[in-house]
């Protein structure tokens, strides 16, 4: 075993293994190489020899023997603590390595807003199957403000979005623009207008959006107090398929997106134009200093061509 006091000790970090830093992290957290052994699925000799040839290029002893027992050294100590702070990034990477080995195929992950993940999305991915029957496709519907904070943690490889400002670490390519609509159970007697305006609105209930949430819709509420409006709001949601459900239920009427009204239209919902109406747009979200793989650039084709074949604009009558 080396002099720890050996003055000058030089050693070449790249002699140093990874198999013998965890040799090094069970001998110390198990306190015996049998325990340490049987963690790695190894001999104890084994270990041992791993223990001695890192004692070797390090320099300085990591353990002496007390009464058969092997105690750290306060050099072993102050190494483990590095090891401790550094280890747990190469573990998660080699959690990575063995999910990816295991995967029986290749694999998309997309985060997207929920209105678009029951709506926008099954339709992108009816396309985008047709190329890659064998991919597995992860979808996680979020916020807004998870869905950013996915991008920046390279934690998704591309997402739907609500347009949003430019923001450190994500790429935005705008891909449409739709403007509101306005929808209201099928028996309203607004129903009988082909255009609903914000003087319509005068005296009804109203589901709105909560105004200080990330997918607030502050242009809808400033055209309609702008033409001296003031209607009930009886319900704020920033959910989508809230605000349509709210309508279903005659519990008021409400100004939304027109994704969701294709599976709205069933229960009752009817929908309109509302001028004047802001319009709002949509992105494809990408992790900016990530490279886009193939399967990416399909997907993002898929939504293309989704989205230039379906009028989402239009307003459907009964």
């Amino acid at each position: 075993m080396p002099d720890s006091q050996a003055p000058n000790a030089i050693f070449d970090l790249t002699m140093i293994r990874f198999r013998q830093i965890e040799a090094f992290r069970h001998l110390i957290i198990t306190g015996t190489g049998t325990a340490a052994a049987k963690r790695m699925q190894i001999t104890q000799p084994a270990i041992s020899r791993l223990i001695s040839d890192l004692e070797e290029d390090l320099g300085f002893a990591l353990f002496r023997r007390e009464k058969g027992r092997l105690e750290p050294t306060v050099a072993g100590l102050r190494f483990y603590r590095a090891v401790e702070e550094n280890f747990l990034g190469l573990e998660r990477l080699k959690q990575v390595a063995d999910s990816i080995r295991s995967e029986a195929s290749e694999s998309l992950n997309i985060t997207c807003l929920p209105v678009l993940s029951t709506t926008l999305l099954p339709l992108v991915l009816k396309v985008f199957r047709q190329a890659h029957p064998d991919v597995v496709v992860k979808v996680d519907p979020c916020s807004m403000g998870e869905l950013m904070s996915r991008l920046q943690d390279m934690k998704t490889d591309v997402a739907l979005s609500l347009e949003f400002a430019e923001i450190a670490g994500i790429e935005i390519e705008p891909i449409f623009a739709t403007k509101v609509m306005c929808a209201m159970p099928s028996d309203h007697p607004l129903t009988a207008k082909s255009v609903i305006t914000p003087q319509d609105l005068e005296g009804e209930n109203v589901i709105g959006w909560l105004p200080k949430g990330a997918l607030s819709f502050g242009a809808e509420r400033s055209i309609i107090e702008g033409a001296g409006i003031h209607p009930h709001y009886t319900v704020e949601t920033n959910n989508s398929h809230t605000r349509y459900a709210m309508v279903a239920n005659g519990i008021g009427i409400s100004i939304v997106e027109p994704f969701a009204y294709a599976v709205w239209q069933a229960h009752g919902v009817t929908i309109r134009p509302f001028e004047p109406a802001p319009t709002y747009g949509y992105v494809l979200a990408y992790p900016r200093a990530s490279l886009r793989s193939e399967i990416t650039l399909d997907f993002r084709q898929a939504v293309l061509d989704v989205v230039k074949r379906y009028n989402f604009t239009a307003s459907p009558r009964e």
